[in-house]
């Protein structure tokens, strides 16, 4: 798979397209002046405690409190080895105003807070550590034959350190002593928190996780050897030096120097763009449709114009395996998470459904975000999860309309006009009066004239304004009036 990472940077923010075949399949954007706090480490202070939705807000010096839920602290304490029955309830452990080791698993979405975790991992390019575990693992993607090696390989350091050491991806063929290396590293690090926490006051960040360049380097492109293309020396020159000394010198670092810009050139913004529209086009002329709500995103495939000679069947299942694959990408491109049902179109064909659902947990593979699928039901439906750690796509482009305050619609112009009138009532009839109304009323007005019998004191007039419901009722003079009658 050819895979380009390109990096750019403006007045206001780091800016990261990933190319998978050409195709931009994740994109990230970190403002310059404060990164992203998902990985980071605090000393938090306890500050309210709801035993009825089994979770904690914790006070890490950020504008809204984190959330700790049970369920995180309940890993965190059976991984201490304690006892099950006194950790039923791990919440009555904490108190107000306490101070507790918290890291970051979630950023701020909408008015809620970041997700926060007592079960501390620092990761590396090739190990996760998790200090408060004794634990050797390694991920599943790696060949079993491999995994094996590694285990053995890190049982063996380990006798060296505390806690546990996870081989991630990258990890596959690394050395022992690149393992060794990393594994020191991290334990170094740890002791520093733990140095910072003894000697700092709660609310205090302790760690703060890579760059957003160099992160995204580390999750994704040292796995994959591909081709980072930035337009910035600087940063070319510390993602090269963040390389030296493991196996990222397959990774090819290119220094954009054409006139035209970067992200111009490969489209970013036009992919973006597409990519956020309600209805994406599929190559064979069907199209799928995306509407996401607060907790729940519903996709629906449709065969549009596309139609297959041999059967109906025929044109469901190719409708539904190029949709498989673009579901997939528009998930990690718009970042969408929660609960996802996918609408298939319809498949007699058994064999057919099992293929489709194949499909989409074959390209579900390269998303690095945890995701779970059950089977396609009989309806052509498929539940899924996906865990999101950022905002979806469309939070950042876009804010709520003040207009219709996300609502998607515009006041009906009959309900305008009644609110006019209504205002009109408690006027004099004696006296002219100005109606400033945008072209959207006024059309309206002109088309019902006959109907609405308008008072001959009220005069029309139609304004540029962003809010078709915006309207503005002022007294006039017999001279004014009769100059806006004549214009």
């Amino acid at each position: 798979m050819e895979v380009e990472l390109l990096v750019s940077k403006d007045l206001l923010f780091t800016k990261i397209a990933l190319f998978e075949n050409k195709k931009l399949v994740e994109y990230f954007l970190e403002p310059k002046h404060c990164g992203g706090v998902v990985g980071n480490i605090f000393l938090g202070k306890v500050n309210k405690i709801l035993p009825g939705v089994d979770c904690a807000f914790i006070n890490i010096g950020l504008d809204r409190d984190g959330f700790l839920y049970e369920g995180d602290m309940r890993r965190f304490l059976e991984s201490e080895g304690s006892n099950k029955k006194e950790i039923k309830h791990p919440l009555s452990s904490l108190q107000s105003g306490q101070e507790i080791l918290v890291q970051v698993t979630k950023e701020q979405i909408g008015q809620k807070g970041p997700r926060l975790t007592s079960l501390i991992s620092l990761p590396g390019n090739y190990l996760v550590y998790m200090p408060q575990i004794n634990k050797i693992g390694a991920s599943r993607k790696i060949p079993e034959n491999e995994r094996s090696r590694l285990k053995e390989t890190l049982s063996e350091l380990k006798r060296d350190f505390s806690g546990g050491f996870i081989a991630r991806t990258a990890a596959e063929e690394a050395s022992k002593e690149e393992l060794a290396l990393e594994m020191q590293s991290l334990a170094e690090l740890w002791s520093l928190i733990s140095l910072k926490k003894e000697n700092c006051t709660a609310p205090s960040i302790l760690h703060q996780e890579l760059d957003l360049p160099l992160k995204v380097v580390r999750e994704i492109l040292i796995k994959t050897k591909g081709e980072l293309i930035t337009d910035d020396n600087e940063l070319a020159e510390k993602i090269g030096a963040s390389l030296e000394g493991i196996n990222g010198h397959n990774i090819k670092i290119k220094l954009w120097k054409n006139e035209s810009g970067l992200f111009e050139n490969y489209k970013v913004e036009e992919e973006l763009e597409k990519a956020l529209r309600p209805k994406t086009p599929l190559p064979s002329g069907g199209c799928i449709v995306i509407q996401p709500t607060e907790a729940l995103v519903a996709i629906d495939v449709n065969s549009g114009r596309f139609v297959e000679k041999k059967s109906l069947e025929e044109t469901a299942f190719k409708t539904n395996l190029e949709a498989a694959e673009e579901i997939v990408r528009l998930l990690r491109l718009r970042n969408l998470g929660g609960i996802i049902v996918i609408d298939f179109i319809d498949m007699t064909d058994k064999n057919h459904r099992e293929q489709i659902l194949h499909k989409l947990q074959e390209h579900l593979k390269v998303d690095k975000a945890k995701t779970r699928i059950l089977k396609i039901s009989e309806f052509g439906l498929v539940e899924m999860t996906r865990k999101r750690t950022h905002k979806p796509l469309d939070k950042i482009y876009y804010y709520t309309c003040p207009c219709c305050e996300g609502k998607g619609k515009v006041t009906a112009p009959w309900r305008i006009v009644n609110s006019i009138f209504k205002q009109l009532r408690n006027t004099s009839p004696y006296k002219k009066y100005l109606v400033k109304v945008s072209s959207y009323v006024k059309r309206f007005l002109e088309d019902n004239a006959e109907i609405l019998s308008l008072p001959p004191n009220i005069v029309f007039e139609e304004v540029r304004t962003k809010d078709p419901a915006r309207f503005e009722i002022t007294r006039l003079d017999e001279k004014t009036r009769s100059e806006i009658v004549r214009s």
